[in-house]
């Protein structure tokens, strides 16, 4: 079977804090990143519906030492409901430049 993905995928384990744009900006959800690409990551969050996601741009925030910190912007393409309030989304990156995807 041929791969239907257009970058390949890096299995990660980031635990990150994600903003969804249109919320509070005081609400921040812990999240975990557990798969990235040039093009965007998979993750899963707590939030009430999955629906609502698609379409909305996510900020992560996430951890690179004590003192440093890296942020990653996209759009949500997909979302499932899980167990226990958890929902898995892909998203993609937005405006990543050609040095940025390299």
């Amino acid at each position: 079977m041929k791969n239907r993905r257009r970058a390949e995928r890096q299995s990660a384990v980031w635990i990150g804090l994600c903003h969804i744009h249109g919320d509070s900006s005081e609400l921040c959800r812990d999240c975990g990143l557990f798969d990235l690409s040039a093009l965007g990551v998979g993750m899963d969050l707590r939030h009430p519906d999955a629906a609502d996601l698609v379409g909305r741009s996510v900020s992560v925030r996430l951890p690179i030492g004590v003192s440093m910190d890296m942020t990653l912007t996209g759009e949500v393409r997909n979302a499932k409901n899980g167990p226990d309030g958890i929902v898995r989304i892909g998203m993609a990156f937005e405006d990543v430049s050609d040095t940025e995807r390299s």
